[in-house]
């Protein structure tokens, strides 16, 4: 090969032997000593000679042939070698063809190649020499596939990497030398362009090696090298495609070839130029590379079980609060900071913090312009970057984002399905660098699963607080529905009193009725006094006696209670008051619904280990809808402004409360029946 010096190529072979240099003196200081590392290194090393050389003898205008094909041989096979040299035999021989048959038949190929260059020139025996190299080429496409292919699944981490460089080194000298079987010759183009598409695979290796496990820790790449490395490389990759497209143009667009070629080429750069200057763009880029070519920052199963545990030792919303405070500040080391919830959805409000010096303020109001950045965006806020660049947050805190940001704070949103609960903001530990996108996603991450934890913790704590207000609202609806039976009764002996008042007997039931109203409402007081915490203590009750009880008081109505008691011992382990009240109020509802010729009778029957009360009457009745859907209703009543509606209901409670039901059958125009199930008291 003679003429003139080809500058394209002795750039793209320059660029290849100085980026394998590159790899090569990174691969030689890492220096972990396994036959892998070994043969990438004695790979990266040739191929920079051969990257080298190929320029040197460009640059001199004259290309012996034997020359070319023996460097590149040398390249081709010496990948061939390293990329066996990564094949474990772990499954057994049988899972491929074993490594020497490969090895055999690519030196084979090259040595043929190198025979036929040496043996005669490029015009008169290229056809056996360019077959030749085709096939090493193939050959070693073959071994990376059967390589990747055959790996366990723990390797292929590893080896993605290696695949894509060997396997992109491979295809492109499939690329020329095929063509240049076609045509028996040569392109120029293809050929130089070689060594920048080996160049841009070099990165590649690098993450391969960094892969290996035996390197994990001597090998270090510089993120900021690897940005402005595959930053070169993809500016280059993009003006080679644009430089072929723009040849394509001159070839095809005949007397305007030439025209459409420049402008296309200034289209190109136009694109190119906003690019290459976008802060967003490199940032973005950045962010990718981090994402798909490191190791993350974090170990995301350990930070995940950490923040869990911490927040599954359970206690009180205080207790809970604490962990997860402790939880978020261990991510980022910090020893300073507090935590901020919302109750009320008005104001956030200072629930704990990690030291007696107290960050931010005590209260944030829901238009403080933190809050409303946080509520609006869902961003982990950092005051050194808004120092720096405020217009990454839109300058939403001011200027300097004093008065807004505790100084070198980092605010982590607590977002629960989109609503800001809380926030918790951390003074960043003096060691600590600065924040990247790894650290802010898992802050984030952190601070969504804190934020549901504690919204759980809240729920459960309003619903404790609601069934405390139900409990004493129920404890009110019934007390005052005794108070009314009270009142009923002392109204009874008032309107009596003006006929009766001159007969013993009528002032003695008098007197009794009302000691023994005085004495129940000594007792609701006293259930008022206690609350809802301490009802009456159950007692063990003679239930024959309550019925009697309930018989004498009801007596002063028509039709009078009959009695039917099977003779067996009744007792039951439930508050005397509260059965009399139950008893009570059935019996007058059956008065109330009952003719004065009706009838209406309690029965007290052992049925085992249950005592069955019953109540029936035979009066108006109820029907099946009545029964299912109004009967036990609370404050659904059929007597107007006299009734409250809770009487059935209280019936049932207080029947349940004791462990045992109400069952109740009626049938219009003949009557109704209570059934009582209460579990029998054990004999002392």
């Amino acid at each position: 090969m003679e003429g003139n010096v080809a500058w394209f190529g002795v750039a793209s072979y320059a660029l290849a032997g100085v980026a394998y240099a590159a790899v090569t003196i990174m691969l030689l200081l890492s220096n972990p000593g396994s036959r892998p590392a070994t043969w990438l290194t004695a790979a990266a090393g040739v191929s920079s000679a051969w990257g080298i050389a190929v320029a040197v003898l460009l640059l001199t205008g004259y290309v012996p042939f034997v020359a070319l094909v023996g460097l590149d041989a040398l390249h081709l096979l010496v990948w061939i070698g390293c990329v066996l040299s990564w094949l474990t035999l772990t499954g057994g021989p049988t899972r491929w063809t074993p490594r020497g048959l490969y090895a055999a038949t690519a030196g084979a190929l090259g040595a043929s190649a190198l025979a036929g260059a040496a043996l005669g020139s490029e015009s008169t025996l290229g056809g056996t020499v360019f077959p030749s190299l085709l096939g090493a080429s193939l050959i070693g496409l073959l071994v990376v596939e059967q390589v990747f292919r055959n790996a366990r699944d723990d390797e292929r981490r590893s080896l993605r990497f290696l695949s894509i460089a060997l396997g992109g080194i491979f295809v492109v000298d499939v690329v020329v030398y095929a063509q240049a079987t076609l045509l028996d010759g040569l392109t120029p183009f293809l050929w130089e362009s070689k060594g920048i598409v080996n160049a841009a695979l070099t990165p590649f290796l690098l993450l391969a090696a960094k892969r290996r496990q035996e390197w994990e820790r001597a090998l270090f790449v510089s993120r900021q090298v690897t940005f402005y490395t595959a930053s070169l490389v993809a500016v280059g990759i993009y003006l080679l495609a644009m430089g072929i497209i723009a040849y394509v143009i001159r070839s095809l667009g005949g007397e305007w070839g030439p025209l459409l070629q420049i402008a296309f080429l200034l289209l190109a750069a136009v694109v190119l130029v906003p690019v290459l200057f976008s802060a967003s763009i490199r940032a973005r880029f950045k962010v990718f590379l981090v994402k798909h070519f490191y190791r993350h920052k974090y170990d995301y199963r350990e930070e995940w079980l950490r923040l869990t545990a911490s927040l599954g030792r359970g206690g009180d919303l205080r207790q809970l609060v604490s962990s997860a405070l402790h939880g978020i500040a261990r991510i980022v080391a910090s020893e300073r900071g507090s935590l901020w919830l919302t109750r009320d959805g008005l104001r956030y409000e200072r629930m704990d913090s990690l030291d007696a010096a107290e960050v931010g303020s005590t209260l944030y109001d829901i238009p403080d312009p933190l809050v409303a950045f946080l509520a609006e965006k869902g961003w982990v806020v950092d005051s050194d970057e808004y120092a720096a660049q405020p217009d990454l947050y839109g300058s939403a805190f001011g200027v300097s984002g004093e008065g807004c940001l505790p100084a070198s704070s980092i605010t982590v949103p607590l977002d629960c399905h989109g609503t800001l609960l809380g926030f918790v903001i951390l003074v960043r530990s003096p060691s600590a660098g600065p924040l990247n996108f790894e650290d802010h996603d898992i802050l984030k991450t952190a601070g969504k699963q804190v934020a549901v934890v504690l919204a759980q913790a809240l729920a459960q704590e309003r619903l404790a607080e609601t069934r405390q207000f139900e409990a004493v609202n129920k404890l009110a609806t019934f007390l005052m529905h005794d108070l009314k039976n009270l009142i009923d009764q002392q109204e009874l002996v008032v309107a009596n009193a003006q006929r009766f008042k001159h007969r013993p007997e009528f002032i003695d039931d008098a007197f009794t009725t009302i000691r023994s109203s005085v004495e129940r409402m000594k007792r609701l007081l006293d259930q008022l006094r206690t609350g809802a915490r301490e009802g009456p203590k159950p007692g063990r009750v003679d239930v024959s006696k309550v019925v009697m009880a309930v018989r004498s008081q009801c007596a002063d109505r028509k039709p009078i209670p009959k009695i039917e008691l099977d003779g067996k011992a009744a007792w039951v382990s439930m508050d005397r008051d509260q059965l009399k009240s139950v008893l009570t109020h059935l019996v007058r509802n059956a008065q109330d619904a009952t003719s004065p010729e009706g009838n209406v009778t309690i029965g007290v029957t052992n049925g085992g280990g249950e005592l069955l009360i019953t109540v029936s009457d035979t009066g108006c009745g109820m029907d099946s809808t009545f029964l299912k859907e109004r009967l036990f209703r609370p404050f659904d009543s059929t007597k107007g402004a006299r009734g409250m509606g809770v009487g059935a209901y209280q019936v049932r409670y207080l029947v349940r409360l004791a462990g045992g039901d109400v069952n109740v059958t009626s049938d219009i125009g003949k009557g109704t029946t209570f059934q009582l199930r209460i579990p029998i008291a054990p004999a002392r």
